[in-house]
């Protein structure tokens, strides 16, 4: 991914990175999820801005023209709120674009403090439509309909009273992926190796004894919906999947594994590749590079309405309910919840353990966890 950094002199520290933050992000006309800022010992403060979509091959960004702007703000005054007079920007080393090597991204987004990794967020609609503020404290917190002690798939069930029986997407065998036209969902059958499951490398239990320490990324509901990757919160792989068990088993939007393949260890790495080679090719011409990402989850909701680019999700343990709709579908809804868990969403599915799920380009999507799942997340890269 290619990002541009860089340097603000004589900021305003006391207002803390959040706050300026917001201002960077408003003087850009950009969204505040596309900006951090780290202060520095000597009054300055390093500006890194994120490509506008994380899972797609963005444009590099020209930290010169970028620079340039906030120059112009400074000049005219209009940012004395966070930056004095004398505030000058340029990009980092002097080039007009950096790319940061994965190792330091990951060491940026390592150190974020816990407060400030999601206070640029918006608000959005919880299950229930009640507009909330993504937090990594909101996975302790029942929604307004789980007013009583109640399992997750109870209070769902509440919403879509349909949600352990409707599914009304196809099911194709992978050697007949070939018919496909790949602009609807569809859930692709036989693609993942039975050898490679009935191993139980991915059993619960043995995750933890093997890798409890390794540190992952985590999030919620609310939290991984806009750039969720840098929004994810550090965690040691054994918490997250203690987690239910800390007094929130009732909750919800708990927490959800969602760290890429590549930052795993590489023992992890080489027992998940048999699974990654797997996927399906939408077109075996012309085949797409992928990036793939492990996600684990409790019963519950899994990331909340989003769309991307094309995806294919395959589901090694638990089942996953999906609700999915075409981007025009939704052009001028102001209230999605908890309609698009029925009439708002047009296909609906219930994905078992070794199936492989099509989500076309565009397409708004919900996943609920109708039990503990795992699985493996594919993006174009």
């Amino acid at each position: 991914m290619s990002y541009a950094i860089l340097t603000l002199t004589n900021a305003r520290k006391e207002l803390g990175t959040s706050t300026i933050e917001r201002h960077i992000s408003k003087a850009l006309s950009i969204s505040d999820s596309k900006v951090t800022a780290m202060l520095e010992d000597d009054n300055s403060a390093t500006i890194i801005l994120y490509p506008e979509d994380e899972n797609d091959a963005s444009p590099p960004i020209d930290a010169e023209l970028m620079a340039a702007q906030i120059n112009a703000i400074i000049r005219s005054g209009d940012a004395s709120e966070w930056a004095t007079p004398d505030s000058t920007c340029e990009p980092a080393d002097d080039e007009e674009e950096v790319s940061i090597e994965e190792e330091d991204a990951y060491e940026l987004w390592h150190n974020i403090p816990d407060e400030e990794r999601t206070l640029h967020l918006d608000e959005i609609p919880n299950p229930d439509g009640v507009m909330i503020l993504p937090s990594h404290c909101s996975s302790s917190v029942v929604t307004e309909i789980n007013t009583t002690v109640m399992s997750p798939c109870e209070a769902q069930m509440k919403r879509d009273p349909s949600l352990v029986t409707f599914d009304n997407v196809d099911r194709v065998d992978v050697a007949d992926i070939h018919t496909l036209s790949w602009d609807k969902p569809v859930i692709i059958a036989n693609a993942v190796p039975k050898t490679t499951c009935s191993k139980k490398i991915l059993d619960k239990d043995r995750l933890q004894d093997m890798y409890g320490d390794v540190q992952v990324r985590t999030g919620n509901r609310e939290t991984l919906i806009d750039n969720g990757f840098t929004n994810s919160k550090p965690m040691s792989l054994s918490d997250a999947l203690l987690s239910s068990k800390n007094g929130t088993t009732n909750t919800e939007c708990g927490t959800i594994v969602f760290s890429p393949v590549k930052e795993l260890p590489n023992d992890l790495i080489t027992e998940l590749s048999p699974l990654m080679k797997a996927f399906p090719c939408e077109d075996e011409a012309a085949p797409i590079v992928k990036k793939f990402t492990l996600t684990i989850a409790s019963e519950g909701f899994g990331i909340g309405m989003h769309k991307h680019k094309a995806a294919m999700f395959m589901l090694l343990v638990g089942k996953k309910k999906w609700y999915m709709t075409a981007s025009d579908d939704l052009k001028g809804v102001v209230d999605t919840h908890p309609g698009f868990y029925q009439e708002l969403s047009s296909h609906k599915c219930i994905q078992q353990a070794g199936e492989v799920l099509f989500v076309p380009n565009d397409w708004y999507h919900e996943i609920f966890n109708l039990e503990y799942t795992l699985g493996i997340q594919a993006l174009p890269e």
